[in-house]
């Protein structure tokens, strides 16, 4: 991924992004840290403003863990996969899969997640087999619930016609930072 424009961040960041320059995984994910000693006081010290700071393999795989494979109660990851035949298509506001399907074989169903330590990438894989007529499959999301729930993530994808035996194979290929 290259970047358009030179900015400079100026003393509020201790980074700048440069044209040309490639992004890394690690780069994407974007935390800063501000250390003060004696703050609010006469002598406060300012050790670093919004230092920018790194994301760890192993905080990365808990992000993982939490955002997509965990399947227990209280920590439930975004591994339940719904479809919809609806058209007005995948939108950032959304809170749920508009007209979700819930039944005829294409209800929401939980994944079979997979996340290695130390990658960077998790895969949700579900394939459904339908058991009635669907004229236009077309949206799917992820969600942690098996009802309701967080909607993670939505897209939409060719449209499909379906009849009873047909299968749809989900996969969903996530990459945090």
């Amino acid at each position: 991924m290259s970047l358009i424009e030179n900015i400079n961040n100026g003393d509020a960041f201790d980074y700048s992004v440069n044209h040309g320059n490639d992004t890394h995984e690690h780069e994407l994910i974007h935390g800063y840290v501000t250390v003060i000693k004696n703050a609010g006081k006469e002598n406060e010290q300012i050790l670093c403003k919004n230092k920018h700071n790194l994301l760890t393999n192993a905080g990365r795989d808990y992000f993982h863990a939490q955002c997509y494979t965990n399947t227990s109660a209280g920590g439930v990851g975004c591994n339940f996969i719904a479809l919809s035949e609806n058209s007005s298509g995948a939108n950032a506001t959304h809170t749920s899969v508009a007209s979700e399907i819930n039944s005829g074989g294409l209800s929401r169903a939980i994944s079979s997640p997979t996340h290695n330590s130390g990658t960077n990438v998790t895969t949700l894989v579900k394939t459904f087999t339908a058991s009635a007529t669907f004229s236009a499959v077309q949206l799917c999301g992820i969600l942690n619930a098996a009802s309701s729930g967080t909607l993670g993530h939505e897209a939409t994808f060719t449209s499909v016609a379906l009849v009873s035996g047909d299968t749809l194979q989900v996969t969903w290929t996530l990459t945090l930072g």
